[in-house]
């Protein structure tokens, strides 16, 4: 997850779902191709949706996640990872359009705010157990 370093704030995913219209958040990234590492899918899946270079840090954890989209069940499994973005005034936009998603925006979010739904379910309490047994690196 990236967060922002003056508030902590998440960048994240914020999806309208076609058909219902119904919000949601969810962290930025995209679905591992085969022989592909986890943290390269973040950069490349950055760069694509965002055109944002970024560096990866550690692994958080890994969440599963049972879910309906347009209708359709689905499961993953969110790998979770520490990154920064790897330019300092691109914290400085408060919104960016997904370059390939037209029902997607990438927005800064509290990790608390529950106005709109943040998914998968315990990302938040992920993120929380990171803050208070990490001391968050150095933003560039």
């Amino acid at each position: 997850m990236i967060r922002r370093p003056e508030t902590g704030q998440l960048f994240i995913d914020e999806v309208v779902e076609p058909g219902t219209g119904r919000m949601f958040h969810r962290p930025a990234g995209g679905g591992i191709e085969f022989g592909e590492k986890a943290s390269r899918t973040l950069e490349r899946e950055f760069l694509e949706e965002y055109g944002l270079a970024i560096t990866v840090g550690r692994q958080l954890g890994a969440l599963e996640n049972h879910f309906t989209y347009a209708g359709q069940a689905g499961h993953e499994i969110v790998l979770v990872f520490d990154a920064q973005l790897a330019h300092p005034a691109d914290y400085e936009p408060d919104r960016r359009t997904c370059l390939d998603q037209p029902n997607v925006t990438g927005v800064w979010r509290s990790p608390s705010e529950d106005a709109i739904p943040l998914y998968p379910d315990d990302l938040a309490g992920l993120l929380e157990a990171d803050i208070t047994t990490h001391v968050p690196a150095d933003v560039p």
